[in-house]
């Protein structure tokens, strides 16, 4: 007979659920994949590589690995548009007049218009609406989704705004610190989050929804300095903004990560035994893209 040490079954139980996750990772991973190509005009090859839907897949999976594939499969998918709005507000948009009609043409999307041939951020959108609409928990609650997003676009647009102001008169003040870490929600993931409850549609996430927002604000303004001490070299050379470039101070950022992340542990502890598989999902979402970023970050190369 044959015996394990403790410490061999024990990496042979990790690597074995790491390896479930992963494949259900892949299960997003297609599916997203087929939506790039769907939709050509939102996903150029550069930046966007087979890498980002990879990532994106395996973030939500590593987040809820509980869940099936079909389970996340809205939260990959609008992650994605998340993308695909960024990229065509931040580094596609010439003039804030184009960013008003996106902005507004995807309002009027999420609230049913129909989309025009040309629209394919408002044709995935729709396509986003239309499967959640299938879910029982959206019809009642539509109205926060709708805030989601709108919160989203509106900070996308005014990064745009503070970036051209800088653009055109660089020796002016722009925005402080502390305003852009106020407008997180650029970075999109709380639409995602919204987008996910929504469609899992169980009863204590319902009804600890208000809750789990608070929680997922904190937890994106956390990703988004994270994510900013990644890339900043990136941001730098696309001409984006970073928390870096309105503070020399690389501790005032490392110092403002610990803070925040001892918030989300004071609000996530009573909503563990309240609704725990959503407070572990967002206590894994911190973790993973923690991690994640410490080696690379979402985007390919231009």
């Amino acid at each position: 007979m044959h015996t394990v040490s403790s410490s061999a079954a024990a990496n042979l139980q990790s690597a074995a659920e790491n390896g479930r996750i992963c494949a259900i990772a892949i299960h997003g991973q297609r599916d997203l994949a087929e939506h790039t190509r769907a939709y050509p005009g939102l996903f150029p090859a550069r930046p966007f590589d087979p890498a980002v839907s990879a990532a994106i897949s395996l973030a939500t999976a590593f987040a809820a690995p509980w869940c099936t594939p079909e389970q996340l499969r809205l939260a990959n998918r609008a992650a994605l548009w998340v993308f695909a709005a960024d990229w065509l507000i931040d580094y596609r948009a010439t003039t804030d007049d184009e960013i008003v009609a996106l902005v507004d043409r995807c309002r009027a999307v999420a609230h049913g218009a129909a989309t025009g041939p040309d629209d394919e951020l408002g044709r995935f959108l729709a396509d986003i609406v239309a499967e959640l609409d299938q879910a029982p928990a959206f019809a009642a609650r539509r109205d926060r989704w709708w805030a989601e997003l709108d919160r989203t676009l509106t900070a996308m647009h005014r990064e745009w705004r503070w970036r051209a102001a800088r653009r055109a008169a660089p020796a002016e003040a722009g925005p402080t610190f502390a305003d852009y870490l106020d407008n997180a929600d650029n970075f999109g993931s709380t639409f995602v989050n919204v987008t996910h409850w929504l469609r899992l549609g169980d009863g204590p996430t319902l009804a600890h929804l208000t809750e789990l927002i608070t929680v997922s604000r904190e937890v994106q303004r956390v990703l988004r300095l994270v994510n900013d001490l990644a890339s900043i070299k990136r941001d730098t050379t696309w001409g984006d903004l970073n928390a870096l470039l309105l503070t020399a101070d690389r501790g005032v950022v490392e110092d403002q990560i610990g803070h925040l992340v001892d918030r989300c542990r004071d609000l996530l502890r009573p909503l563990e035994i309240r609704c725990p598989n959503q407070a572990a999902y967002l206590s894994r979402q911190l973790g993973y893209t923690s991690g994640f970023y410490r080696v690379t970050d979402f985007w390919g190369e231009l």
